[in-house]
């Protein structure tokens, strides 16, 4: 009985406890209500949203040098006849800078003009062909040669019947000295009689009368062939005569004359080429000749530098995309202080460099004064992107949150937390694309004490 009402007893005191303590703490929040209202005001300071201008400009340095630096070399070997330049010399395209002495050169021609004019005069003669004197002897000698084969193949009946007579003579003389002959013969020994000797003679004159009577009837080969060549190499060349060239000899001829016009224009280069000119405006920046140096084709005459000048900056791989060729830019040098030379993007690299990850980007200033030096030291300033009539805000006012961009802006004495679109910026001012408009007045110190809705104090003007 007694555990029972113990029980019962704590769980009154429990409850009664647990009131007590909701009624306290509803006077303490009682008590406490009135001073919630009175909020402490935080201290800021603002500035005004404006429209205007803003340029996004990247910064480098670089060293000033001439757009072309090249050493001029002769085309021609030679004597220098003369310098016409002097170190520092202001030249303009195609003026002389030195001579080299002609005298070979001018040979050089005479003998192209000779060469052209005698393969002129080799088919003027062509043309013309041969004389007709020549054409008359060729004819003439063709005409003799066949006479003489005609003569040796055909026999006409006096010489036959004369060749008859001088066999028949020679026959009868062979008989009468064989029947002398034969009347001694018994007696042996006879070799040396006046019959054998006579018989012999007979006997001789016999053979060569049957052998002239057989050539003059019947002509043998070994006679007409001789003749005969005689004959073909007179119509050969009678036909050359007749028409001496092919056409084939007529575009040699051509060619030849092409070759000496070739050689003509090739003289005339060198003999111009005596004169070393200038390839471009510019500036002489080494002498390496004097009068009666001797150069070749790989000896310089002088260091030349462009007027144009530009200077090579490595724009980082993040910016890369912010450059464009033709855009514009400024740049200065120690030796004007305070003066900016406009200039602009001439060129980038297509691939970045392999050590660095820096592209490399030529900017070419404009120097109408020519005030600039080859290797002067130049702060480039690069125009990357630029908006006209936008709003802008202090650079100070935006304020990331979650890496978002944000600003707090003043309504009477309370700010609204609101959060902002960015565009490019400057070192204190930043495009704001969307979130703002012109008068806004944006807090740009004291936002790490701010909350959304928070009272404030603007302790600036």
């Amino acid at each position: 009985m007694m555990k029972k009402i113990s029980v019962a007893l704590l769980i009154s005191l429990v409850v009664l406890v647990t009131a007590c303590a909701s009624r306290g703490e509803g006077e303490a929040n009682k008590e406490a209500e009135p001073q919630a209202t009175v909020q402490a005001k935080v201290p800021v300071e603002v500035a005004k949203v404006e429209t205007g201008d803003i340029s996004l400009v990247f910064a480098y340095n670089g060293n000033l040098q001439a757009k072309d630096d090249i050493k001029i070399y002769p085309s021609v070997a030679g004597t220098i006849e003369k310098v016409l330049v002097s170190v520092g010399d202001v030249v303009k395209e195609g003026d002389p800078i030195a001579i080299v002495d002609k005298s070979r050169y001018m040979i050089a021609m005479k003998q192209a003009q000779t060469a052209l004019k005698a393969a002129q005069l080799n088919l003027n003669r062509m043309t013309l062909g041969s004389r007709p004197e020549e054409i008359s002897t060729a004819q003439a000698a063709v005409q003799l040669g066949k006479a003489a084969i005609n003569d040796v193949a055909n026999v006409n009946s006096n010489d036959r019947t004369r060749a008859a007579a001088g066999l028949a003579s020679a026959e009868a003389a062979l008989r009468k000295a064989q029947t002398e002959y034969d009347k001694i013969a018994w007696a042996g020994d006879v070799g040396a009689t006046k019959q054998a000797l006579d018989l012999e003679q007979a006997t001789i004159a016999y053979e060569a009368a049957l052998a002239s009577y057989n050539s003059q009837t019947n002509p043998r080969d070994s006679m007409l062939a001789p003749l005969m060549v005689q004959l073909a190499q007179a119509e050969l060349a009678l036909a050359l005569k007749i028409k001496p060239f092919r056409e084939v000899d007529f575009e040699i001829a051509k060619i030849s004359i092409e070759q000496a016009q070739a050689g003509i224009e090739l003289a005339q280069i060198q003999l111009n080429d005596t004169i070393i000119k200038a390839p471009f405006s510019g500036l002489i920046a080494e002498l390496y000749i004097a009068k009666g140096s001797s150069v070749s084709q790989q000896s310089p005459l002088v260091r030349y530098l462009s007027k144009e000048m530009e200077v090579a900056v490595n724009v980082e791989e993040s910016r890369i995309n912010e450059i464009k060729k033709g855009q514009y830019a400024a740049l200065r040098v120690s030796a004007y202080p305070g003066q900016d030379f406009p200039a602009v993007v001439t060129s980038i690299a297509p691939l970045a460099d392999k050590d660095t990850r820096t592209f490399m980007v030529k900017v070419a200033p404009i120097d109408k004064e020519g005030q600039l030096k080859s290797g002067m030291f130049a702060n480039v300033s690069l125009l990357a992107d630029e908006k006209k009539g936008t709003i802008l805000a202090p650079r100070t006012s935006i304020t990331l949150i979650n890496d978002e961009p944000n600003v707090y802006v003043l309504n009477d004495n309370k700010v609204e937390l609101r959060a902002v679109t960015t565009g490019i910026s400057d070192d204190a001012r930043v495009e704001v694309l969307s979130g703002l408009k012109d008068g806004d007045t944006v807090v740009i110190m004291g936002q790490p004490n701010l909350i959304d809705g928070a009272f404030v104090e603007v302790v600036n003007k």
